[in-house]
């Protein structure tokens, strides 16, 4: 899910019945970059405390950055040692990150880069991880 996504009322509906449910299968990921295809999620509807609504709906609830892997692979083992109600895995993440003319920038939801903008994303990351490895 996104976290502007969560604004609607079918995504408070499916939680209450995976919780009533006990759905323990259920892993449900939120990405949390704080930005929806009208603007930034808090002007145009906000949706905080997530984590507090979540537990509310029954939901064993885990915060992480997404964009780091040991917490994204501790939260799947969270969520799989769960038993009797689902798990909700809430992701911080910013849009577009690592791309100069992409991060935190709302026009690029739903866009495709054309090639030159393409060019451009693939030199930036894989720049940024050169630089990675190099520190490591």
């Amino acid at each position: 899910l996104g976290d502007g996504e969560c604004e609607e009322g079918q995504v408070w509906e499916a939680c209450m019945f995976a919780a009533h449910q006990k759905l323990d299968n259920l892993c449900v990921i939120v990405d949390c970059n704080g930005l929806q295809i009208d603007g930034p999620v808090e002007e145009v509807g906000g949706i905080e405390p997530l984590d507090k609504k979540l537990e509310a709906f029954g939901f064993e609830v885990v915060k992480i950055n997404g964009h780091c892997f040991d917490e994204i692979e501790a939260a799947f083992e969270k969520a799989r040692n769960t038993s009797g109600k689902p798990t909700a895995i809430i992701a911080k993440t910013t849009k577009g990150r690592h791309v100069s003319y992409m991060e935190n920038q709302v026009g690029w939801h739903g866009s495709a880069p054309n090639e030159e903008q393409y060019n451009i994303a693939i030199k930036e990351l894989n720049d940024m991880l050169a630089k990675v490895e190099e520190d490591e």
